[in-house]
This record gives C-alpha cells, sequence and structure tokens, in this order.
C-alpha cells in the first residue's frame, strides 16, 4: 500500500467514524461497528488508529487538510479580513457533509473527557492553521492572543453553524462577518499599537454548554 493510498484509508475511516456517530451515538458506536462503515477490516482500521479518540484527531487532521486545500499564492493579493473569512468559511465547507454526526459528537462530547482533550489540543492546531491559511503572522509576543481571539471567534461561528439552515449558510456567514468586525483588527495586527488582548468570549461556548465548551469537533 502506497503512502497516499494508507492516508486515503485512515481519512475513509475517520470521516466514518463521524458519519456513523449520526445514527449510533459517538459513545454507542464501537470499533467494530466504524470498521465496518468504512469497508475495512479492524486489522487495516488498527494500523491508523489505536482509539476512538484517535479517530477523532485524524479526521480533525483531514478537515484542517480540506480546509487549506483550496489556499493559493495569489490570495495573498486579498485584504487579510478577506483571507480570514475565507478560510473560516472553508474550514465549515469542508465539515458541511459530515454536519449530523458533528452535531451529535458535540450532544455527547462531555460526557467523554478523552475525545474532548483530543479535540481541545486539536483547536488549538487548526486556530494555527487558519491564521497561517489566511496568511496572517503565526507568531511573535502576541500569539497567543492572537490564537485566543481566533478561537473565540471560530466557536461562536461555530454554534450557528451547527444548526444553519439558511440557503447558502448566510446565517453563518452574518454571524462571521459580524465577529470579524469586533475581533478583526486585533487578529489581523491592524489595531492600534496599544490595543489590549480581548476579554473572555462569552459567546464561545458549546451548544449544550457543557465542560467541553472549548472543545469543538472541527
Amino acid at each position: 500500500m502506497t503512502g497516499t493510498e494508507s492516508s486515503d484509508l485512515g481519512d475513509r475511516i475517520a470521516c466514518a467514524a463521524v458519519d456513523l456517530a449520526a445514527t449510533r451515538g459517538w459513545r454507542g458506536s464501537t470499533v467494530t461497528e466504524i470498521a465496518d462503515e468504512a469497508g475495512v477490516t479492524l486489522g487495516e482500521l488498527s494500523r491508523h488508529y489505536s482509539c476512538k479518540p484517535e479517530i477523532l484527531d485524524g479526521f480533525e487532521r483531514l478537515i484542517d487538510r480540506r480546509m487549506l486545500s483550496g489556499v493559493t499564492a495569489g490570495a495573498g493579493n486579498d485584504k487579510p479580513r478577506d483571507r480570514l473569512f475565507e478560510i473560516v468559511m472553508s474550514r465549515f465547507d469542508a465539515l458541511m457533509p459530515h454536519r449530523d454526526g458533528v452535531r451529535r459528537i458535540m450532544r455527547e462530547l462531555p460526557f467523554d473527557q478523552a475525545s474532548g482533550l483530543v479535540l481541545t489540543l486539536a483547536m488549538a492546531r487548526s486556530a494555527v492553521w487558519m491564521l497561517a491559511g489566511a496568511g496572517l503572522k503565526v507568531e511573535g509576543p502576541m500569539m497567543p492572543f492572537k490564537m485566543a481571539a481566533i478561537t473565540g471567534l471560530y466557536l461562536s461561528v461555530f454554534r450557528v453553524w451547527l444548526n444553519d439552515r439558511s440557503e447558502g449558510m448566510s446565517k453563518t456567514m452574518a454571524t462571521l462577518d459580524r465577529r470579524l468586525g469586533q475581533l478583526g483588527s486585533f487578529i489581523i495586527g491592524e489595531g492600534r499599537r496599544n490595543s489590549q488582548p480581548p476579554g473572555p468570549n462569552t459567546e464561545s461556548a458549546a451548544p449544550d454548554g457543557g465542560a467541553n465548551a472549548a472543545a469543538p469537533l472541527g
């Protein structure tokens, strides 16, 4: 099996696990059922993942790659705010085929600490990729504050996206546009030099308000 085939198989397993969660639930589905859903043997699954939380991490990495797949050199000519808008919406586009599974997993996440921890760490990684994908600086003394800001921005929009049935995700885009108006200058670094880091973001709680509010899937 080539490296590409191996990667494709890992991605297929990760997507199958999230999609299966839509009907079976995340805690209710077993690795055997995930393997069956993906059309692979348990042995093949075990070569990619050792447990279900690892499968979630694999799904997050896949979404990161799909989010970044449309990034081109020419995007650097766009305004930073526009690039950030596009990269966040690209992430939701990548998640959309799996939204039912994502929603079900989010409901169960407060009862699964291992998966919650994996997704919290994945969110930090994804925040870096969102900044990098938008062509924004991902280093320097203000980086921790910018990471907190982009994470809070994403989480508040994610809550809307989970249940957005509007045509063309118009509610999600409107929320993202509003949040960029509130935090965009700080994240992009175009605000005043003595600007203060944003305070706690009360909009970033998960839909169920559970303990794992800062660990969305996707």
